[in-house]
């Protein structure tokens, strides 16, 4: 009977604006770190626009994943469904985001 309730909890918590909020604040953190990248890359071959180009496109994403993560936790508190660090929601939550949030990129790697 945990087991349902358990997964009750998790399908309300991914219906929800804050979860999306989540979802998509973590791609854009994986965006920024990509960028970032680029910004090393370009910084060796001193090539500047593409590494000045490439530092504003991070700091735009970092910001953004942040923002939209923060929304998100909030958006969460506020509809009491952010479960506590520890606990098996909380658990799987995580497991959740981190199905939403990579699995898409290894579908689209493979075909």
């Amino acid at each position: 009977m945990a087991g349902t309730e358990l997964d009750k909890a998790v399908a309300q918590i991914e219906a929800s604006r804050g979860y999306r909020n989540l979802v998509w604040a973590y791609r854009c953190l994986a965006v920024g770190l990509i960028f970032g990248l680029l910004v090393l890359v370009s910084a060796v071959i001193r090539f500047l626009p593409l590494t000045m180009t490439s530092f504003a496109l991070a700091m735009v994403a970092v910001a953004t994943g942040v923002g939209l993560a923060w929304a998100g936790m909030i958006k969460l508190w506020a509809d009491r469904l952010m479960p506590r660090g520890g606990t098996n929601r909380h658990r799987a939550l995580m497991r959740a985001l981190r199905r939403d949030v990579i699995k898409p990129v290894r579908r689209n790697r493979r075909e």
